[in-house]
Parts: structure tokens; sequence; C-alpha cells
């Protein structure tokens, strides 16, 4: 029987017909080339994978659910400082000198891995893998920039709203009240990701919620309600959905790009 679930794809979709912004191509799909080098992992919620394989550095595309990078300098505690979607590319020498990393599923997917050596090989040898590479690692950037200037000039509200935005394009699904998402962390883990107190966080959270813009279907999960005063609440929404696949918004939410 065929699913009513709408992928990600269709997701922006509907958000794009809600903002009136016609569709750009997407992140190209992965080469063949590294499908045929690569182990595939099924991962299962807070599965941690390790960054080394045989001793020898690693990389890692995600291709279904979310990973949370999370860091642990000298004399600090752990921290969550990056989210990666489908279409990511991760590799083990990212991680900073001095500081231990773990990479984890925050929920059931599939995950490619393969040798940094192998990866670098094919990079030099087939344009469509140099081409990819490229392209995730833009979107990669220009999205933890964002992140950046999330913690750095944004309100509590501003944050949260960012996240949620952030998420629903990336993995949203199609439901009955709105579009649907798997919160890819705990209460305290999404604070500290944002720079946020719990409660404050949860004070939030129950205000999107009261106001319409949010619900929750089950543990875990949020649905977007209203996404046009879901944007409103952020200044990176316009961004987002450009990084996402969109090339310009409608005049309500700001001039068109």
């Amino acid at each position: 029987m065929a699913s009513d679930a709408k992928t990600g794809d269709q997701v922006r979709t509907q958000a794009r017909g809600l903002w009136d912004t016609p569709t750009v191509p997407a992140l190209a799909a992965v080469p063949a080339a590294l499908h045929a080098h690569a182990t595939v992992l099924r991962t299962r919620r807070r599965q941690t994978l390790a960054l080394a394989l045989d001793g020898g550095e690693t990389a890692f595309i995600v291709r279904a659910g979310v990973l949370t990078l999370q860091l642990t300098l000298p004399d600090s505690s752990r921290q969550i400082v990056a989210l990666l979607f489908p279409g990511d590319v991760f590799r083990s020498n990212f991680v900073p000198p001095h500081a231990e990393a773990t990479l984890a599923s925050a929920g059931a997917g599939e995950v490619w891995r393969m040798r940094l050596a192998a990866l670098d090989k094919l990079a030099a040898s087939d344009p469509a893998v140099t081409r990819y590479l490229d392209q995730a690692l833009a979107s990669q950037l220009a999205r933890q920039a964002l992140h950046v200037a999330t913690l750095g000039q944004f309100n509590c509200e501003q944050r949260v709203a960012t996240l949620l935005i952030e998420l629903a394009l990336r993995t949203g699904v199609s439901s009955p009240g709105g579009v649907a998402f798997e919160l890819p962390f705990n209460r305290k883990d999404i604070a500290d990701y944002l720079g946020l107190n719990p409660d404050t966080l949860s004070r939030i959270m129950s205000r999107l919620k009261a106001a319409g813009v949010i619900g929750h279907s089950e543990r875990n999960r949020a649905v977007v309600r209203d996404f046009r005063a879901l944007a409103a609440r952020s200044p990176a929404a316009r961004s987002l959905l450009e990084i996402s696949g969109g090339d310009r918004i409608e005049p309500a939410l700001g001039r068109s790009v």
C-alpha cells in the first residue's frame, strides 16, 4: 500500500507553496562511485559511530535520519555543536585538535561509511564526486554560519524558531495537522545547542504551542502547524529555505532575493 507520508523534498515544496517560492536544483544525487566504496550502516536512536576505522581516518555520508556532532574540550562539558542531515558529509579530520568527538544518530537512519583515503582518491579521479563534496560542504558551511549567527545575535525565541524551521525543512513529513518531524535530542541538549536554559526553552515551546504555531504529535516529535508564523519569528528563515532548495520568498517575508 502506498504511503501518504511526503519526503523532505515534498515538504520543501509545500513550504515554497506557502511562500510562493519556485524550486531550484537540489543537492546533486550521491554519485554511484561513493556507494560502491561505502559500507552501509543502519542506525538506531542514540547509536554512536566510531570515528576511526582500523586506526585510519573515516568519512561518513548521511543518507537518512539526523546525526549530531558532540564535542568535549579539555576541562569542559560535552556539547552538541552541529547537526548533519541527509546529503551531508563528515570527515573524521574535521574534529578540532585536543577535542573528543562523537557522532551519534538521533534516530533510525542510514549512513554510508568509507575510508577517508578512498574518498580522497575518488574525488581526485571523478568530477561528479568532487562536485558532490563541494556542494555538500558549501551547504554545511552556510548552515553552520547561520548557527553561529543564531547564537551570537538572535533572541531566545528566534533561536528556537530557527532550529524548528531547519528540522522541518530537512526532515519533515506531512501529517494531518501540519509537518511533523523528530526532535533529534532531548530538552537539555536542545537548550545547550541553542545556548539556552532548559526552562527558557520549555517556556518558548509552550508559547509557540499556545499560539498554534507548533504542536506535539507524540513523544520526541513535533508538528509545525503554521509555517508562515514560524518563519516570521526567525531572521534566518529566508536563508534556510534557500539552502534547502528555494530561491526567493514572497514580499510578506522580506524583499525578494
